[in-house]
């Protein structure tokens, strides 16, 4: 009888168990596991809510989504105090949700080196982790870096372009920063980088930084941002390698010379295509080709 107790009671414990872990379901991916140094962490967090109630995952709500993040064994960084999700997150009972959130917001990943992650989920005094995936954030090599204005006056910026090797291609980034005080207005991925012609960096008469790099043999990206570290726009263009480069004109504008810029389909909005380049060399199809042979003669025949 004692055993059939037991036995009932191990049972019931473990479907109490079961039940509770089966609350939440959270997984989740880093959109990146390298970075550059003070470049945006963003990753996506599934959670699929059986709790029988709906989740509410803004400051105020019934739950909460945070993320354990350490920059060595057993010891985690620092919090900035910022909320991790800002925006209105519900997730009725029975649903799940994608939840894309950057870590750098809230979380002080100051340095360069390898960071342990693991997001959890705090619902109804229980917490539903999820498995940990490892960071590496990289210095990234330092291909170009001005300074622009004096830098005790909070109105210089130091800029530059480095760049690391990630998603099996090198990947250049634009950084700004505010030399005074060391604080760091963004770094972009700017895309693809090809190190054949070294890239351009520029600053107009509005403050605006243009920065242009090859991204492809005969393709080329221009960026440019302003002074608080805004992206404004992107172009791309065709040109001859080593050809195309920045010029700063005596209005203070910054032009693209050598460069052909992509035109948007006129049968497909939204759609960009290359422009039609002279060829490299061009040449007549005659010029240089041999003269046709003339029919060899006829052989006569030979008298006895």
């Amino acid at each position: 009888m004692k055993r059939i107790i037991m036995g009932i009671w191990m049972a019931a414990v473990w479907l109490t168990g079961g039940v509770a872990n089966a609350q939440l379901e959270v997984s989740w991916q880093l959109v990146h596991n390298r970075t550059v140094l003070m470049e945006p962490v963003f990753a996506v967090v599934r959670i699929a809510n059986y709790s029988g109630q709906d989740l509410d995952l803004t400051p105020r709500g019934n739950a909460r989504l945070k993320f354990t993040v350490e920059d060595q064994p057993t010891s985690t960084v620092a919090e900035t105090g910022r909320p991790l999700v800002s925006q209105a997150v519900m997730i009725p009972n029975g649903d799940t949700r994608d939840v894309e959130v950057n870590l750098l917001t809230s979380y002080r990943m100051l340095k360069s080196q390898t960071y342990m992650l693991a997001p959890y989920v705090e619902f109804a005094g229980q917490r539903f982790p999820a498995q940990r995936q490892a960071l590496e954030i990289q210095p990234g090599l330092e291909l170009l870096k001005r300074t622009y204005g004096i830098p005790s006056t909070g109105e210089a910026r130091a800029v530059s372009l480095r760049t690391i090797m990630r998603d099996g291609s090198d990947k250049i980034f634009f950084r700004i920063d505010n030399p005074a005080n060391g604080y760091c207005f963004g770094v972009y991925e700017l895309g693809r980088l090809i190190r054949f012609q070294p890239p351009a960096l520029e600053k107009d008469a509005d403050d605006a930084f243009h920065a242009l790099h090859q991204c492809a043999p005969d393709r080329y990206t221009l960026s440019i941002f302003t002074a608080d570290g805004a992206p404004v726009k992107q172009t791309y263009y065709s040109a001859q390698a080593g050809k195309i480069r920045l010029e700063v004109q005596e209005s203070g504008a910054v032009e693209v010379v050598g460069g052909f810029p992509f035109v948007e389909d006129e049968n497909n909005p939204g759609i960009l295509v290359a422009p039609a380049l002279p060829p490299a060399h061009p040449y007549s199809v005659t010029v240089g080709e041999l003269p046709r042979k003339a029919p060899a003669p006829k052989r006569g025949k030979k008298g006895r």
